[in-house]
């Protein structure tokens, strides 16, 4: 009983580095299912509107200063009605890699990906094809993921080495 016990002891130690690995894996590949979904929530947003959503204006006509919870709030309304609900908007990666989330929190903020800012011209968002629609704040071994106007998911640090040759 012993040396089964030992040996499962042993198989823990050397499989646990290997278990880390495949769940960070698993949470890279569902932070991207979840920028192709909010590409895609994007694109038909795009196609209804002919623009990329714009934040509220003041009274002056200049945008307006939101919180970054109203901020997350604007791009959860913004979304909705195209299949981006909030659970779409956070990567797993980000969640269990920090230890600020609560119970308590809203699900109105801490949204884990950074939609682009464009200006009101309908053609910016889909003016230059290696341009990020979203950046995720996720920590994926080090690196963000991003999703570019074409679609293609890739980290930020491998966009700006293409950039730079």
């Amino acid at each position: 009983m012993l040396v089964v016990i030992a040996l499962i002891g042993i198989l823990t130690t050397l499989f646990a580095p290997e278990l880390a690995t495949v769940r960070e894996q698993a949470e890279k590949v569902i932070c991207m299912g979840h920028l192709r979904s909010l590409h895609a929530s994007f694109g038909a947003y795009l196609n209804d509107y002919e623009m990329w959503p714009q934040f509220p204006k003041d009274s002056t006509g200049a945008e307006a200063n939101l919180s970054p919870q109203q901020e997350d709030q604007f791009w959860l309304d913004a979304l909705k009605e195209y299949g981006a609900d909030a659970s779409v908007w956070r990567c797993p990666s980000f969640r269990r890699s920090t230890q600020e989330f609560s119970a308590a929190d809203s699900d109105a903020s801490q949204l884990n990906y950074t939609p682009t800012q464009f200006d009101d011209n309908p053609l910016t968002p889909r003016k230059w094809p290696g341009m990020p629609w979203l950046i995720d704040q996720g920590a994926h071994r080090g690196e963000n993921l991003m999703i570019r106007a074409d679609g293609a998911v890739q980290t930020v640090q491998e966009a700006f080495k293409q950039s730079s040759n």
